[in-house]
């Protein structure tokens, strides 16, 4: 080997060695940040939450594509103050909604839930009620006068949300006055709701009285409700019934602090226009 291959060969092994080291660092520093970002999530377990993506004002998503209402602000305040969680949002209808919660998608499920014996069977219901549910039957003003009673709605055709408490209610009452009244099923949005009624389509929907509101407001119709409601309930969140003992705790605790110092009216004052807030 003449001198000059010699020290050529010396530099090919120099840069080889230089490149070497090079790399070695980089994957060295790579797999330390790595270490630094488990570290940083440690003890810290993420939940996925099913919700709402279309029904305003309680779950959907607002002009940025961002989820929003009055269940979803519930779910982050309730998230903010415990750091060992981290909620996930996964939107549907209702009938997804609680379809990913049985199917265990999600732990938690935040869509304005009434109690039914069905739902209690399936799922695991929060201790905390955070919406009176107050439901009445609307109807448009301007095509006659409000309805007080399903008695009054003989011969009336009313929309209801697939798999609702108000769904439930109506079927209920059909089993002991069949054709009464016909049941049109869907999952509308609110604006697919008013234009129904608005056109014939249906004659009523079943909605508490700050849902009406929003037709009101939002649509600029004259729909009215009966002087009293033809149900008076209360709306919970459930859990599947496979979620963490530990994780229920802290979010039915942190539920009671919300009500307890006011983060509940506010959010019921914004989203729903007055205190809808339970009582008890």
């Amino acid at each position: 080997m003449t001198h000059f291959m010699k020290k050529n060969a010396f530099r090919k092994i120099a840069v080889t060695l230089t490149c070497a080291t090079i790399l070695f660092t980089l994957t060295a520093c790579g797999k330390k940040s790595e270490k630094e970002d488990d570290a940083s999530e440690k003890g810290v377990t993420t939940i996925t939450v099913a919700t709402g993506n279309a029904s305003l004002p309680f779950c959907y998503l607002n002009e940025d594509s961002k989820f929003d209402g009055l269940d979803v602000k519930l779910m982050e305040a309730i998230d903010k103050a415990l750091p060992e969680y981290k909620f996930k949002f996964i939107g549907g209808d209702f009938p997804t909604t609680l379809s990913n919660l049985e199917s265990g998608k999600a732990m938690i499920a935040s869509f304005q839930f009434e109690v039914n014996n069905e739902r209690k069977a399936k799922f695991t219901y929060g201790t905390v009620p955070y919406t009176d549910w107050d439901t009445f039957i609307v109807t448009d003003g301007d095509k006659g006068k409000a309805l007080n009673t399903f008695d009054e709605a003989k011969g009336k055709k009313i929309y209801v949300t697939t798999g609702t408490n108000q769904a439930a209610m109506a079927e209920n009452y059909l089993k002991e006055h069949k054709d009464a009244f016909t049941l049109v099923y869907g999952e509308y949005t609110n604006e697919q709701i008013v234009e129904a009624i608005k056109s014939g389509t249906v004659d009523a929907t079943l909605a508490p009285k700050y849902s009406n509101d929003l037709f009101i407001k939002n649509y600029g119709v004259n729909f009215v409700i009966g002087n009293q409601p033809v149900n008076q309930s209360k709306a919970f969140i459930l859990f599947n019934k496979k979620a963490d003992a530990k994780l229920q705790k802290a979010v039915n605790d942190e539920m009671e602090k919300l009500k307890s110092d006011g983060t509940l009216l506010k959010l019921s004052k914004k989203y729903l226009g007055g205190d809808y807030v339970p009582k008890n």
